[in-house]
Parts: structure tokens; sequence; C-alpha cells
């Protein structure tokens, strides 16, 4: 996953910004299984992973907005900004509708759906979850990777400065 939007964002550090949000959905996928009383089985992986897809699904359409609006000259901070407000809808929406359709699963007391519920509750809870990551750290974070980005510049810039040779030698 890593190699691939590594070659769609041409960047190293990009996919692990997209990625972040994966370990916070697992910790609500746990947090839903222990509200529920339910405990960790082979289907829970299943929806750990169902929900790190929706979770990376959320963090590539930021990322890929933020990087749209910085090729168009906007500063890092204004594209986040501008970013969050006009990809919030779309994903406030896709975890809502994730989240309220697997509701009735949830709440089912039949003992054939039983088997599905480990599955259901990480994969609501786990999108749950991810949605404040998604719309909070994960722009901190990118701001905060522009931060570093542009002090390492800065201090690459000062380095050649003084190893330079001067005009007297």
């Amino acid at each position: 996953m890593y190699a691939l939007i590594a070659i769609a964002f041409r960047s190293y550090f990009l996919p692990l910004l997209v990625m972040t949000a994966i370990p916070f959905g697992f910790m609500g996928a746990v947090y839903g299984h222990l509200a529920f009383g339910v405990s960790m089985a082979l289907f829970s992986f299943f929806g750990i992973g169902a929900a790190a897809g929706v979770v990376v699904n959320d963090n590539l359409v930021l990322v890929d907005y933020i990087e749209r609006l910085r090729k168009e000259g906007v500063s890092a901070v204004q594209a986040v900004v501008d970013a969050a407000v006009a990809r919030f809808r779309p994903i406030l929406l896709t975890t809502v509708t994730t989240f309220v359709g697997l509701v009735p699963i949830m709440l089912e007391r039949s003992t054939d759906a039983q088997f599905l519920k480990p599955a259901v509750i990480a994969l609501a809870f786990g999108v749950l979850f991810a949605l404040f990551v998604t719309l909070v750290l994960v722009p901190s974070l990118y701001v905060i990777g522009e931060d570093m980005r542009r002090g390492l510049m800065n201090l690459s810039n000062i380095c050649l400065l003084y190893t330079s040779p001067s005009p007297r030698d």
C-alpha cells in the first residue's frame, strides 16, 4: 500500500501521512469490542482491514486535495484549511453512512447474526474513531511536516553558505 501511494504522490512522506490513521482505526475497533462486550475474533480482523481501507480512502481524498492546492501556489496552512473545509462533507458522509448502515447488524440479537458482529463492530467503530484523526491529526501532521521540510531546507542553505569557498581563496 505504501509503495502504491508513494508512486501516486511521488513522495515518501505523504504515504506515511495517509497511513497514520490506520492504527487509530484499530484502536476504535478495540474500543468498540470493549463497549459491546464482544471478544476479538477472526472476523474482527476482517472488519479492521475494511476499516483501514475506508480510513486510507478518506485520507487520500484529503491529502490529494491539499497537494492540488499546493501545486496552485497556496501556502501549506491555507491549503490544509481549504482542503479540510472542501472535503469535510465527503469524509463525514462516508463515516456516518458506514456507521449508521451497520447499526442494525450491531444491535441484532438473533443467533444467525452473531458471527458477523465482530466484523461489523470493528468496521463501524474503526471508521468512526478514525474520522477525528482524519479531520484533526492528519492536517496537523501535514503542516508540521511542511515546517520541518522548510527548516531542513534553511539549515542546508546555511550549511552550504558556510562551507562554500570564500572569494579570497
